[in-house]
């Protein structure tokens, strides 16, 4: 049986219903974790609350989600060679890197835009005993199945809050950030100038589903942007004013609840909310998108790379399917090499474990192989000799099948080439990689071909001949012979024809760098 342990609730103090004072150093370091639930539907809750002493009552905010929040040393998110490179720090990447950063978040497991994808995204930020302001972004983007680091630091820093804060605080300060992907091959740039404005603007007590925080400060923050994204050759502009309430008590190094939503027309709309809480059992769901979208098969390597984006919630176990017969996954975030173009059924399953019994979630989404270069091909090629597969992938199967007789396998006909015996219809079936089609069915008619010889001199003689037939001395190395009548009917395998009635012949030879065919007369 599972044990939950539950926090304790109640945050009542001694303290009353004093006001607080928020410092610098109650605020999160490096290593702190904590778990935060997150709430959609607020309509009905008032956030715009202020004033000294007030009584903030959240208690009905429903989780719909969890998150682990982690702050973590910038030097392990795995950018810091990335950002001293574009900042031209060669020789001093250490000392200005842990001057500029003491603090990282991770902000988003992964996001699919246009085909392409960005994964691993991680804050970079910097406290001082005065502010507490965001500095870079580093995230790795992937683009035809190579993933690259890259940073973006803000021209001017976004400060999120000055220590330390007390109640009737005001202040603002600028903020930019822009950045360019098309050097990555990436048709993404953006650039965000805006202005912070932050009131702290109450305080009190303040109840949440987690328990009672006697004693808290209410900050108000508004971010102000012009934004200008231009995606695909397609540029787009807007201000956009983003409004979050923040209640902070020193015991807790993160706000104990934010509020956020946007302001349109003077009417501010909560969209999320999010809190410190306990971990609960929430049932999980599963999601997940795909890069690119449609990824088309390499003949070169035989493979098509797609890279996968969890996007389920409330879980801490994931297991795909890829639909190809491969092994399964347990990666959060995969990278699939498929071996076949076409629709593959891939499924994602998660696990919540926290919960007793494990709760369980599963989501199927096709996703497109496409074969630009038709290295799949079906198609075949007749000529007067032979029927041959247009196909010519390393490792492919061939076997050649009657369409008259049902699709009946034709014994030994298992090359590339099949000639046929006899006037019908015929396919071939192929398998690469574990992959099995079946051409179209292709008539033969024509079983006699006009004399040949090819480029190499290559002949047979004598002709006419009483028996057996030879080849020039250094010929290649015959690996099969077919000898057929005037009807098209296979008489012989051999150069003997001392045993075939007089006539006229068509011998055809299978050597290691193709065919060779020739009409002999037996006298």
């Amino acid at each position: 049986m599972k044990k939950i342990t539950l926090a304790l609730l109640g945050m009542l103090s001694a303290m009353g219903w004093s006001q607080t004072t928020y410092n610098s150093t109650d605020f999160a370091s490096i290593n702190d974790t904590f778990i935060v639930s997150n709430a959609t539907t607020l309509a009905a809750l008032d956030f715009t609350v202020a004033g000294p002493n007030v009584a903030w009552d959240y208690s009905a905010l429903s989780p719909n989600t969890q998150d682990n929040l982690l702050w973590e040393n910038p030097n392990s998110t795995g950018y810091k060679t990335s950002w001293c490179f574009s900042n031209n720090y060669l020789f001093n990447c250490n000392s200005q890197f842990n001057a500029n950063f003491n603090l990282a978040t991770k902000q988003l497991e992964g996001l699919q835009i246009q085909g392409f994808g960005l994964t691993n995204a991680y804050m970079h930020s910097k406290l001082s005993t005065a502010t507490f302001a965001n500095k870079m972004i580093g995230a790795n983007v992937t683009v035809t199945g190579l993933t690259l680091p890259f940073t973006v630091t803000y021209t001017v820093p976004d400060v999120l809050y000055q220590f330390p804060m007390n109640y009737s605080d005001t202040y603002s300060n600028p903020t930019t950030l822009a950045f360019d992907l098309n050097t990555l091959n990436v048709p993404l740039s953006y650039n965000s100038v805006g202005t912070r404005a932050n009131e702290v603007e109450g305080w009190g007590s303040l109840i949440t589903p987690f328990g009672t925080f006697a004693s808290v400060l209410k900050l108000k923050s508004t971010l102000t942007e012009d934004i200008t994204v231009v995606l695909q050759g397609q540029t787009t502009t807007q201000t956009q004013t983003t409004i979050s309430y923040k209640w902070f008590d020193p015991a807790y190094g993160i706000p104990v609840l934010e509020v956020s939503g946007q302001e349109v027309a003077g009417v501010w709309t909560p969209t999320t909310a999010t809190y410190i809480d306990i971990q609960r059992c929430l049932p999980p769901v599963a999601l997940f998108v795909n890069f690119p979208v449609a990824a088309d098969y390499d003949p070169t390597t035989q493979t098509a790379s797609v890279s996968f984006i969890n996007l389920s919630s409330n879980f801490d176990v994931s297991d795909w399917d890829f639909g190809d017969g491969t092994a399964h996954s347990s990666v959060k975030n995969p990278t699939h090499n498929f071996t076949c173009p076409g629709n593959q059924q891939v499924t994602l399953t998660v696990t919540n474990s926290f919960c007793d019994p494990d709760e369980t979630d599963t989501i199927t989404i096709p996703v497109l192989i496409t074969d630009t270069q038709n290295a799949f091909t079906t198609g075949v090629t007749v000529s007067d000799i032979s029927l041959t597969a247009d196909r010519t992938l390393t490792g492919t199967t061939y076997q050649w099948l009657d369409c008259d007789n049902g699709n009946a396998v034709i014994v030994d006909a298992t090359g590339p080439s099949y000639t046929p015996t006899v006037t019908g219809n015929f396919a071939v079936q192929l398998t690469t990689n574990g992959c099995t089609a079946v051409s179209d069915c292709y008539a033969w008619t024509n079983l006699a071909t006009p004399n040949f010889y090819d480029n190499s001199g290559m002949r047979l003689y004598p002709n006419p001949t009483t028996g057996q037939l030879e080849l020039p001395q250094g010929s290649l190395q015959v690996t099969k012979v077919y000898v057929y009548n005037a009807l098209g009917m296979l008489v012989g395998n051999s150069l003997d024809l001392s045993a075939n009635a007089t006539g006229v012949y068509l011998v055809r030879l299978e050597t290691q760098k193709g065919l060779f065919t020739q009409k002999v007369i037996k006298e």
